[in-house]
């Protein structure tokens, strides 16, 4: 179930305040405190087949907003374009002086405002 820890955990900080408050609570423990089913199962009471029930519920969900909004694809790629960006004024910045390489080292700094 871990395999794709990386992608589920992005689609929940995007869509993670959707989610119950005990597929909330699975989830964090299960992908940013890494116990396993069984640790969650003790310290929620409840059995380790409940708590994957809970985590492949919590899973789809996640999975089905990101199909229907595809918010996260639209995050990637314009972390992308970004990127791109600040690498095209990085090097109008080398090249230029003056006014012009200011200007360049600015759309630099506002493209890293922008990429957080």
């Amino acid at each position: 179930m871990r395999s794709d820890t990386y992608e589920l955990t992005l689609l929940y900080d995007f869509f993670g305040e959707l989610l119950t408050g005990t597929q909330r609570e699975y989830f964090e423990y299960y992908y940013s405190d890494d116990l396993s089913l069984s640790e969650i199962a003790e310290i929620t009471g409840v059995t380790r087949q409940g708590v994957r029930a809970v985590l492949q519920r919590a899973r789809a969900l996640l999975q089905g907003y990101e199909e229907k909004t595809g918010v996260v694809a639209r995050f990637r790629e314009m972390s992308r374009q970004i990127d791109s960006l600040r690498r095209d004024a990085e090097r109008l910045a080398e090249i230029s002086e003056g006014e012009a390489g200011e200007l360049a080292r600015s759309i630099c700094a506002g493209l890293d405002e922008l990429k957080g």
